[in-house]
């Protein structure tokens, strides 16, 4: 059998970890109640307000407080579902528009992104596209609050047109500036919702892509999505997170001419890679490493446990595998597939899946099937045969072993 060219690089011992010991995995905020400046717990109300309306020595402590639920509702959704395959495509898109909790006043804003593009999924891209660019989160992490008539900021346009849109290379320095014009104007109001402040806009035509109208930010939205390149670079982002490897130029072509055919439905693109020849074979042949957050979820799944043990360590871990839930690295989202491949953050999976496996009150706690049968993986695992009694030192065995490592 030829292994992926992972396997090798993963069965290779790098135990010993650099950093002189476990990262990221004692630091974990506990979950502790609102207290008023005298230490005093907050009321009801106040603990509904959002985390920038409160006294400023309450607010580092409510954003802390509800980033560590909301990481922890996000991991139980993707492990225990209802729909865990709706909730791993959701990830996908909260990775192409990616905001991180550190640059929200209230992380609670990131609840409205993930409901939004979940409204959206049965949708097409425009409509997604339209939904996010006037997303509170989305706006507040690229500037688009501060973005003014009298100063137009181009942060949001470079993104929705770089990263959100059509991809490097396909507009110009003319397309950012006439583009931060159609985005001027919005802010939040005070039950944090966007608005559009016609004092802020920039009024008149704008000349975006050669097409000159009164863009705002759903018109530009909608034209942007009309684009053939758009098209082509979200079906190539799409593609990496489905498959692994990058698509080969005329694959690419013919999946995105057939996704514009479609009207960009976000449901035929899904089940258009799902179903993809290419998909399978990188399936079969174990050609893409997980992410951390996929990795963790089927193996919480697989223990069986929810005890608030195997929650609080899988969070710990998770930042030190890089891809602590809404905190990614960069405007450019999360790595995927070979780009995982780091000693430090492969480090922390094992000894995240260790410390699961050590913790007695999460062994005492699992729901085990009686056997570990073997279409838990694709490929069969090095170090253990499958079928297997579902022991403790069988799962050690499997979770240590660089096939459970495979999507």
């Amino acid at each position: 059998m030829r292994w992926p060219r992972f396997i090798r690089w993963l069965t290779v011992d790098r135990s010993a970890d650099p950093a002189g010991g476990p990262r990221g995995l004692n630091s974990l905020p506990t979950i502790q109640p609102l207290a008023s400046e005298d230490g005093r717990p907050v009321s009801m109300a106040q603990a509904a307000t959002p985390c920038n309306q409160l006294p400023p020595m309450q607010r580092a402590a409510c954003r802390r407080q509800h980033t560590t639920v909301l990481q922890r509702r996000w991991l139980e959704t993707l492990t225990w579902g209802p729909d865990v395959e709706t909730a791993r495509w959701i990830q996908f898109w909260l990775g192409v528009f990616p905001v991180s909790w550190r640059q929200l006043p209230d992380p609670r804003l990131l609840e409205r992104q993930t409901s939004s593009i979940r409204r959206h999924l049965a949708g097409t891209y425009g409509e997604l596209l339209t939904a996010m660019v006037l997303d509170p989160a989305v706006q507040i992490s690229l500037n688009g609050p501060a973005n003014h008539r009298r100063s137009p900021n181009e942060n949001l346009a470079r993104e929705l047109l770089e990263l959100f849109s059509l991809g490097e290379g396909h507009y110009g320095e003319a397309d950012v500036r006439q583009a931060a014009r159609a985005l001027t104007g919005y802010r939040l109001d005070a039950s944090q919702r966007l608005v559009l402040d016609p004092r802020r806009h920039s009024p008149g035509a704008k000349t975006i892509l050669g097409r000159t109208a009164p863009f705002d930010a759903a018109s530009l939205a909608v034209w942007l999505a009309e684009q053939p390149a758009t098209a082509r670079f979200i079906a190539g982002r799409a593609w990496r997170h489905t498959i692994g490897s990058p698509p080969p130029a005329a694959r690419l072509d013919g999946l995105a001419q057939g996704w514009r055919r479609q009207g960009l439905s976000l449901p035929w693109l899904r089940r258009s890679l799902a179903e993809a020849p290419e998909a399978v074979a990188s399936r079969r042949q174990g050609l893409k490493l997980a992410d951390p957050l996929d990795m963790l979820a089927r193996s919480l799944k697989l223990l069986g446990s929810r005890h608030p043990e195997a929650l609080a360590i899988s969070l710990r871990g998770l930042p030190a595998m890089g891809q602590a839930p809404f905190d990614p690295p960069s405007v450019k989202g999360w790595p995927v597939n070979e780009q995982w491949l780091q000693v430090r953050w492969l480090q922390a999976r094992r000894r995240t899946l260790q410390a699961l496996l050590a913790n007695e009150e999460v062994w005492d706690s699992r729901s085990l099937p009686a056997e570990l049968p073997a279409s838990l993986t694709a490929l069969p695992p090095l170090g253990l045969a499958l079928p297997a009694r579902a022991t403790r030192e069988n799962l050690a065995l499997l979770f240590a072993d660089p096939v459970w490592q495979l999507a």
